[in-house]
């Protein structure tokens, strides 16, 4: 079973055998018995790739969350010896993960020398099954329900600019304004609709001109800082350059409202000791940082 999943998650053959320190006919033959124990065609095998067959997927689910249980099980007894052990995989949004929770994984690494982090910094919404993702960090309303989310605070969203572009341009007195500005645009938040305002008690987008797209909000930031155009970010990732003065803000009476953050995980499964001694200490750290922000 161990195998199987192994060779399903590395996606051929011959990396699974790589990983487990097996020869590739040894796996092969191991492959083979298992489907002929089970009576039924597991993968599909060509030259170039393996696919599940209908059985396999479902047989590959059913084992994965087995052995996710083994695992979690496991774990438990470290965590009752003293000896949590094992490899985390975390996500988080790109900026918000290098500012706040990259930080907490030197101390956490030193309490628990046992523990390895795997962390993914990215703006993309990832899969948490097909990833392998035992922890993510998610800001705005989540869309899957599977998950078991624990409430962290939230962030609201800034209008910013550099203290030189508003004195260039002066400051828009409305949201519709905008559209005789120049606005940097976060594509990792959809912003090519336009912008989001609360505009007569109710939340709507409204149409900015830009000339700049960034998917990175450090670089977008950074144009704004010199002058470049408006940018609208969430609070963490301006906080520093608003208390510095290197950026200031406009329209916070249209502020649409803050959006939620969540540390999340894979529901329907014990979790896993190392996922739960980290929240244990992560979670009131981080809920610290969003009081601040």
């Amino acid at each position: 079973m161990t195998y199987f999943v192994r060779i399903v998650d590395k996606g051929s053959l011959s990396a699974a055998a790589r990983e487990l320190g097996k020869t590739l006919p040894a796996l092969s033959r191991s492959l083979r018995a298992l489907e002929e124990r089970l009576g039924a065609r597991l993968l599909t095998r060509t030259t170039r790739a393996l696919s599940l067959t209908e059985f396999g997927q479902q047989y590959f689910e059913h084992c994965r969350r087995i052995l996710h249980e083994v695992e979690a099980a496991e774990s438990m007894a470290g965590v009752a010896r003293g000896d949590v052990q094992g490899l985390v995989r975390i996500t988080a949004p790109l900026l918000f993960g290098r500012l706040h929770v990259a930080p907490l994984v030197a101390p956490f690494l030193a309490a628990h020398p046992q523990v390895q982090v795997d962390m993914q910094l990215t703006d993309r919404v990832v899969s948490m099954v097909e990833d392998g993702i035992d922890l993510a960090i998610r800001i705005g309303d989540l869309q899957d329900s599977s998950l078991v989310a624990i409430p962290l605070g939230q962030v609201g969203r800034v209008v910013c600019a550099a203290p030189s572009y508003w004195a260039a341009h002066g400051k828009p007195p409305h949201p519709l304004d905008l559209k005789h500005h120049n606005c940097l645009t976060f594509r990792g938040l959809n912003q090519e609709r336009g912008w989001l305002f609360r505009v007569a008690d109710e939340e709507r987008y409204v149409p900015i001109h830009t000339n700049y797209f960034c998917n990175d909000g450090a670089a977008l930031i950074s144009v704004a800082r010199d002058g470049g155009g408006i940018v609208q970010m969430m609070s963490y990732q301006v906080a520093a350059d608003l208390t510095a003065n290197a950026l200031t803000s406009a329209l916070e009476h249209c502020a649409p409202h803050p959006l939620p953050v969540h540390a999340v995980y894979p529901g329907g499964r014990l979790l896993p000791a190392k996922v739960r001694v980290l929240l244990d200490e992560w979670v009131s750290q981080l809920r610290a940082v969003l009081g601040k922000d």
